[in-house]
């Protein structure tokens, strides 16, 4: 399962991802005995009570397939951030070819393009809150590859985003330098995320 290949804390909250845990399962506290997608990922919230720790939730991506390059899935867990109630979930083989927040996560014709998952608490009950992807989707871009979270805004790198573009909201549209990279910023209002 590969527990333990992203980990992040934040007071007495860890994280921890499992990169080839292979429930079929999708979003907060799935079947985990479910072994049907290899490679599908999951993440693993654990809560301290004094010096006790358990587990409080299981979380896997709200549209976990089969889909990736060598026939396995997603990769969610590749990366993982944690800032309060707010995680956010790096998958940077998911293939949706959707922009933006909250998009189409059933479409499967970007392969690699990635994408990346926001659950937050309540109490101690979570859920999934937004489901990120680039601006500009193209397949390989691999975003999600990282990510990280400060309050209310969320940063998703793309390693392998094409544009020659330079600085600050440059041309997405450019495909013409592979592997340049980039990073996306989101922003939160209340329950809303805009990019």
């Amino acid at each position: 399962d590969f527990f333990g290949y992203s980990v992040a804390i934040s007071g007495d909250t860890i994280v921890v991802t499992a990169l080839g845990e292979r429930s079929a399962a999708t979003g907060v506290n799935g079947d985990q005995t479910d072994n049907s997608f290899p490679h599908a990922g999951a993440a693993y919230v654990f809560v301290r009570n004094g010096t006790a720790w358990t587990q409080q939730a299981y979380l896997k991506a709200s549209n976990t397939n089969g889909d990736g390059p060598f026939g396995e899935s997603m990769q969610f867990g590749r990366s993982v951030a944690i800032a309060g109630d707010t995680v956010v979930v790096g998958a940077p083989w998911e293939t949706s070819a959707s922009t933006g927040v909250d998009g189409d996560q059933t479409d499967r014709s970007a392969p690699d393009a990635g994408a990346a998952y926001v659950f937050v608490r309540n109490g101690t009950t979570w859920t999934q809150q937004a489901y990120l992807k680039a601006s500009n989707t193209n397949a390989e871009d691999q975003f999600g590859y990282s990510v990280a979270v400060s309050g209310d805004t969320v940063v998703v790198g793309a390693f392998n985003e094409a544009s020659a573009a330079t600085g600050v909201n440059g041309n997405q549209a450019d495909n013409s330098l592979g592997g340049a990279g980039a990073a996306y910023v989101f922003a939160r209002g209340g329950t809303t995320w805009i990019s």
